[in-house]
């Protein structure tokens, strides 16, 4: 097989319309906000409530688009929108690089021992809720519902 000449032109880019737009990141945390605040009480899993957020955005920019990983990590913190994760323990010994839920920075969870040497445990995310120790812990369900001032969940009132 012939190597690569190192003068070859790049395939020039597809012009043509464009199929998708990353809507803003305000825009996206003002939209979810909304629509925990709207009629359902809470979404029961993250493509339930992406579907419903995607509804809403597309009101002000028809093309927009949005993922899971992108959608969570907007979320996480952000006043009056709960994002609440369910876990499951995998036996997996290779150190992770990042939050498996908001792709931040993971520190270690160090302990003390009686000698006065300190031992690694787990891991922590510095952004989020996440913590993980031998076994490790993966996010199986997110579910997102509204927040009240002091953070818990605020449960709807049936009528």
């Amino acid at each position: 097989m012939p190597a690569k000449d190192a003068t070859e032109e790049r395939p020039a880019r597809r012009e043509g319309p464009v199929r998708f737009r990353r809507p803003a990141a305000e825009l996206v945390q003002r939209m979810a906000r909304r629509v925990v605040r709207g009629g359902k009480a809470s979404y029961p899993s993250q493509a339930a409530f992406r579907s419903a957020l995607l509804h809403h955005i597309r009101r002000e920019e028809p093309l927009a688009t949005i993922g899971g990983a992108r959608l969570r990590r907007l979320l996480v913190g952000v006043p009056g929108v709960r994002l609440s994760v369910r876990y499951t323990e995998r036996h997996d010994r290779r150190p992770l690089v990042k939050c498996p839920v908001c792709s931040s920075e993971l520190v270690p969870i160090r302990n003390r021992t009686l000698t006065g040497e300190t031992v690694v445990l787990g891991q922590r995310c510095v952004r989020c809720d996440y913590w993980t120790h031998a076994e490790r812990r993966v996010p199986v369900r997110y579910t997102f519902s509204q927040a009240g001032i002091d953070g818990r969940t605020v449960r709807k009132q049936q009528r």
